[in-house]
């Protein structure tokens, strides 16, 4: 458990350790360097939260790899998905006929990841899939799959290793559960 001096501040259990964590993307990058080599990928990462998983997966590949990055938004202050996608910053790169890794930290009601599919896919690129470093199926509201999962998590609120609450958290090095408080108790 993460101590925290505030009582504004959640608490955190530590769900994925360190070790762990690169244990699953040593895996993925394995996998994906088999499925693509002697290709040409295009990697687009969504930020914030799949910055510290795209700079440690990159290390993995050994072909040649292009990176580019989005920026989407669909949570706000919340810890729960408002249900709409806003882009703050698109792809910059050309990715007709490329094929397209989409990096993402975890897909949760699989909304934002549907919308930015369906988007890239409409620049005729040759492949999209998705990577996702945690998947929590039980949130899905949307019929979407990731093509490289790391993990696969059950229904509860994560903060660290680049994902956050609220813009704070991403900086811790593990992977954490938000406990629910005691208003939030029955």
């Amino acid at each position: 458990m993460l101590c925290n001096q505030s009582m504004d501040q959640p608490v955190l259990h530590r769900l994925i350790t360190a070790d762990e964590i690169a244990l699953i993307i040593k895996k993925l990058g394995d996998q994906i360097s088999r499925d693509y080599s002697g290709k040409e990928l295009i990697l687009v990462c969504i930020l914030k939260g799949a910055f510290m998983f795209l700079s440690d997966l990159i290390r993995h590949l050994p072909m040649p790899v292009k990176i580019d990055f989005v920026r989407l938004a669909s949570y706000g202050a919340g810890t729960k998905t408002s249900g709409w996608v806003e882009i703050t910053k698109d792809i910059e790169t050309p990715i007709e006929g490329k094929d397209v890794l989409i990096i993402e930290d975890i897909v949760d009601s699989g909304r934002t990841l549907q919308f930015l599919k369906e988007r890239l896919e409409l620049s005729h690129p040759r492949s999209v899939k998705i990577c996702t470093l945690l998947d929590k199926k039980a949130r899905r509201e949307v019929n979407i799959d990731a093509d490289y999962v790391g993990k696969e998590i059950g229904n509860v609120f994560v903060v660290g290793y680049g994902i956050d609450f609220n813009e704070s958290y991403r900086n811790l090095p593990e992977i954490y559960y938000v406990a629910p408080s005691q208003n939030d108790q029955p």
